[in-house]
């Protein structure tokens, strides 16, 4: 576990905030103590932590607070754990990414064909432009 208090950044009365404590560096030194009381990894901590928490309900009401969350600040995406929904990615894929598309919040289709085109960087740095062949370097 880190030994080192979390950076306490302020966003705002949602759900986002850390288990909407008054004071975030008490639940890390809580949450560094269970660590070290079950001698859990960090990985091993935070899906235990997270067994609490998820998004429940119907499509439609799960795409809305996926949405609220973003639109707030409270968070820039959300993973999908196969141990909270090991046999539900299909539901997910056919009923709930739908409804994200349909109020705009996730893709319909891709513009580009690699990764780097779909999150939308730009090309590195180190990338140079071939040498034509017989030239010399």
């Amino acid at each position: 576990m880190p030994r080192h208090d979390p950076v306490i950044t302020e966003i705002g009365q949602t759900r986002g905030t850390v288990r909407h404590a008054p004071d975030p560096r008490a639940i890390a030194q809580a949450w560094r103590a269970r660590a070290e009381s079950e001698n859990l990894s960090i990985r091993q901590l935070v899906i235990a932590q997270e067994r609490q928490r998820g998004f429940v309900g119907s499509p439609a009401t799960v795409a809305e607070e996926l949405i609220r969350w973003v639109r707030t600040g409270a968070s820039d995406g959300f993973n999908i754990t196969p141990w909270i929904v090991p046999g539900g990615l299909d539901d997910v894929v056919d009923t709930l990414v739908p409804e994200l598309q349909e109020r705009g919040a996730y893709r319909t289709e891709y513009t580009g064909s690699t990764l780097r085109d779909h999150l939308g960087l730009r090309d590195p740095l180190t990338r140079r432009a071939p040498t034509p062949v017989g030239a010399t370097v």
